[in-house]
């Protein structure tokens, strides 16, 4: 799936249908379609994959690629209206918009609302050694763990900040282990745990564990570096390339996007927190995260020049 038919932003198409390897139909699908996910119901049954891989493997892959569809897809929707209109298919085409679906209660006006159900069973799970942080949400968990209240209350602006932050109360000091998902993109995370960094190896792609005995006050902050990075479309096209932050995909904002070089893009800025801009021969380009695009057009690849 990632390999064949997956977009940068964790969403597979286009059209609902199976491609072949190699085909290079995602990369004709950019000119040729405007439905190239089915968001609501593809991102909820994406998570519950996820979701039960995570739980038997323990392999953060799979929470990588929840987190990527979460930010560049679902979070990105139109809102239900009152009449049963939704919104249906992203649209990753070069000359992108968001619109509703034609037709009223389709599939995706039940799948939106599971979706987002959803959240809180993705973000943290649990087993008799101790807890996995899986999404990085601003959130609290409250349980028993090793037969003592334990609440674990996340705070972070991720992610358009690297700093997350946790602050543990228990009822009594208790021995077990927190474990962190470390993202494949954040080379040089770390972990400081009462302000002082933690030996435990921090390797991107996989969750980071710190086992000790925890108390009340217990504090954490996890870093996550974000640099920018290029995803081609697929491998025949490596001249049709997403721009991503960390686990945003940054889209370019307008119609259609003008060609820039790969060091124009490598060297995007932040002009506002979820804002960046792209200093081009052609002149500037605005880029945006896909859940702050309203009605305005965009695209989510550029064509190199």
């Amino acid at each position: 799936m990632l390999s064949a038919q997956s977009f940068a932003t964790g969403g597979w198409g286009p059209d609902e249908t199976l491609r072949s390897p190699g085909s290079g139909d995602v990369a004709a699908s950019l000119t040729n379609t405007h439905s190239s996910f089915e968001t609501p119901c593809g991102s909820y049954a994406h998570f519950k994959l996820t979701r039960y891989l995570l739980r038997v493997t323990r392999d953060s892959r799979y929470g990588d690629s929840m987190e990527r569809m979460m930010y560049n897809t679902i979070l990105g929707a139109k809102p239900l209206q009152a009449d049963g209109k939704t919104f249906y298919y992203a649209d990753f085409n070069f000359d992108g918009s968001k619109v509703y679906s034609p037709h009223r209660w389709p599939c995706c006006s039940g799948t939106m609302p599971q979706v987002a159900a959803d959240y809180r069973i993705n973000t943290y799970f649990r087993d008799e050694r101790g807890v996995y942080v899986n999404l990085y949400i601003p959130s609290t968990l409250k349980c028993v763990q090793s037969r003592t209240q334990l609440s674990l209350t996340q705070k972070s602006a991720y992610p358009f900040d690297p700093l997350i932050t946790f602050e543990l109360t228990l009822a009594k000091p208790v021995e077990f282990a927190v474990s962190f998902r470390i993202p494949a993109w954040a080379q040089g995370a770390f972990i400081s745990v009462n302000g002082k960094r933690d030996s435990a190896p921090v390797i991107p792609g996989t969750f980071a564990s710190i086992r000790r005995t925890w108390k009340s006050s217990d504090r954490v902050e996890l870093h996550l570096p974000m640099s920018l990075r290029l995803e081609p479309v697929d491998a025949a096209h490596q001249d049709i390339v997403a721009l991503l932050c960390g686990p945003l995909v940054l889209f370019p904002i307008g119609k259609p996007a003008p060609k820039p070089s790969r060091s124009d893009l490598l060297a995007a800025k932040t002009t506002s927190p979820g804002k960046w801009q792209i200093t081009a021969a052609s002149g500037p380009i605005a880029l945006l995260p896909f859940f702050s695009i309203g009605d305005e057009p965009y695209s989510t690849y550029f064509q190199l020049s």
